[in-house]
């Protein structure tokens, strides 16, 4: 799929050794503009190694840790 194609959707991207996980924006020559739940972030294409859209069939991380709010209690 063409980078073009996958602006307005979820995708992950690797840059710099780090994965970003936003909405892609806007993708140019020199620059990835992401919208993350945070924060927007522009990443500069040299250091870009891939971008993927994100699976929806796989659960979250946080869906697969299966922590149950009430076993944790804040450290006293």
């Amino acid at each position: 799929m063409d980078i073009m194609d996958m602006i307005g959707k979820e995708v992950e991207v690797m840059a710099n050794g780090v994965t970003y996980k936003g909405i892609l924006i806007e993708a140019s020559d020199t620059e990835l503009h992401l919208k993350s739940m945070m924060q927007w972030m522009s990443l500069p294409m040299s250091t870009i190694g891939s971008v993927r859209l994100v699976d929806k069939s796989k659960p979250a991380v946080a869906d697969r840790l299966n922590v149950n709010p009430e076993d944790s209690e804040p450290y006293k």
